[in-house]
């Protein structure tokens, strides 16, 4: 998946070049933090308290609390490659409990939820977690679809972020609205579904 990181792209203020092993901890307080108080009461005093670091650290490396609510969203999950098993089915699979593993996580699972709530009531944080999340995950995720186009098992006339909403939608409405259960079983039958409706037509 892509990794890009929203505040890579803004002009690093002076100080001490970053320390990796004080940034993964800041990361990993926001999303704690995040888990527990939600966007609404995450504080850079906060995550820093958290984090062991001062807040002066916390934003010289990033500029808002959106900035560094991106990078710590955009670290689930980064160090996994889009899968590539050969297979459309499999790779749907794969693709799907991923997702079920991010959204049943105990840590990672309540920042989801958290974000899809907080996203609806701060238009600013929904625009960037689209452009600097979604949209740069989004070129992985389609190339997964062009390699089934390439290897015949999808029509190229199939829209693929909409097959991809189809493979990760229902996920979501489990979760969401309808409290079905949510178990490694479901990313089989997704990935069934998915195959069948993107076949190609003989």
């Amino acid at each position: 998946m892509t990794t890009a990181r929203r505040s890579a792209d803004a002009p690093r203020r002076p100080g001490r070049p970053r320390s990796d092993q004080s940034r993964r901890a800041i990361l990993a307080a926001t999303l704690e933090l995040l888990a527990s108080h939600g966007f609404t009461g995450l504080t850079m005093s906060g995550v820093a308290s958290r984090a062991g670091a001062s807040t002066a650290t916390v934003y010289r490396w990033w500029r808002s609390k959106i900035d560094l609510v991106v990078d710590a969203v955009t670290s689930i999950g980064a160090d996994q490659p889009v899968p590539d098993t050969g297979s459309l089915r499999g790779d749907c699979r794969e693709f799907a409990l991923r997702i079920i593993d991010v959204l049943t996580g105990t840590s990672t699972g309540p920042v989801v939820v958290g974000l899809v709530g907080d996203a609806n009531r701060h238009p600013e944080l929904a625009q960037a977690l689209r452009e600097h999340v979604l949209a740069e995950r989004l070129p992985g995720d389609v190339a997964m679809l062009q390699r089934a186009v390439a290897r015949g098992e999808m029509d190229p006339a199939v829209d693929p972020e909409l097959a991809l909403e189809l493979l990760v939608g229902p996920i979501y409405t489990r979760l969401l609205v309808t409290g079905r259960e949510i178990s490694p079983d479901l990313a089989d039958q997704l990935a069934d579904l998915v195959v069948h409706a993107v076949a190609p037509r003989r």
